[in-house]
């Protein structure tokens, strides 16, 4: 038969106490969910629990002190108590989720010890998994707002509202949505946590939205009106004469908005002097002609 306290790493005079204070330690070090695929933890976690059962209240350590003998199946009820964790990837309504388990240690072994505060009656409950969900929204969908559904494992449909102006990595919470508690333990919780899905024409900088717009030779030199794109649709650009490759405009008010959707910033629009796919003798020679009268270093600075 197993020895109990050295087990727990207690000497036989410790108080009850003492002995729950090592095993909640112990149980937290080597519970499977935090260990998982790791044998020898799963294995030392059946003996914390055995070891526990035969000291663990008044009555049983009396028993076990007086040489009497104890049942086994409290431990192996323990260790199978939850599955581990499991993946999944998904689409749905033109997001991507990702589903992983992500428990914290606190989380995961919140309610185990329910049962030893009743002088070691009751059921088993330990409290269900958290559901963690990872969801990629448009940037539309940040600075508007959105409604998005996810399918859980058991078939439900979780309705997700995003609200205008939440940030990247923000974690959305629904209480009781996770896993289902075992005994008494109560349900996990579902998390959703938000990420900007990379776009080709906009990239998000702070509060600002940067886009890159090409222009003609023409519209560079003489300036022009031009119809941009934003997140709100097109507006009407003025490019002012002589501008160059890089040359930055600001449009005002279609940026990422903060909390609430209020406050938006700017969308900044990098202008890119775009050249003819194809060229005739007679541009080129204008060109030329030109450059002669009006020599200048564009790499004097």
């Amino acid at each position: 038969m197993i020895d109990p306290y050295a087990i727990l790493g207690l000497p036989k005079t410790a108080s009850e106490d003492d002995i729950k204070k090592a095993f909640r330690s112990l149980a937290k070090k080597y519970h499977p969910d935090l260990n998982p695929g790791n044998k020898a933890s799963e294995q030392k976690f059946k003996e914390i629990n055995e070891a526990y059962n035969m000291i663990g209240t008044k009555e049983a350590r009396e028993k076990f002190d007086r040489g009497e003998t104890v049942s086994e199946d409290y431990y192996k009820d323990a260790a199978g108590s939850r599955s581990g964790p499991f993946y999944r990837d998904f689409q749905d309504g033109g997001g991507r989720y990702t589903y992983y388990y992500e428990g914290d240690a606190d989380d995961v072994l919140g309610s185990i010890f329910e049962k030893f505060g009743t002088g070691g009656g009751g059921d088993f409950s330990i409290h269900g998994q958290d559901h963690v969900y990872k969801m990629e929204v448009d940037i539309k969908d940040i600075i508007h707002g959105a409604e998005r559904e996810i399918l859980m494992p058991d078939g439900k449909r979780l309705k997700v509202k995003i609200p205008p102006g939440i940030e990247e990595g923000s974690r959305l919470r629904f209480k009781g949505q996770g896993g289902a508690g075992r005994g008494k333990g109560k349900a996990g919780d579902a998390y959703v946590i938000i990420s900007v899905k990379p776009s080709d024409i906009f990239k998000v900088a702070g509060k600002d939205i940067e886009t890159d717009v090409s222009i003609t030779l023409d519209e560079a030199v003489n300036g022009s009106k031009i119809n941009v794109q934003t997140v709100d649709g097109t507006v009407l650009l003025t490019v002012p004469a002589g501008v160059n490759t890089g040359t930055k405009l600001r449009i005002k008010g279609k940026g990422m908005p903060g909390r609430g959707g209020t406050d938006r910033g700017d969308q900044i629009v990098t202008l890119r002097v775009v050249l003819p796919e194809t060229t005739d003798s007679q541009f080129r020679d204008f060109i030329k002609n030109w450059s002669k009268d009006h020599p200048y270093n564009p790499r004097s600075n």
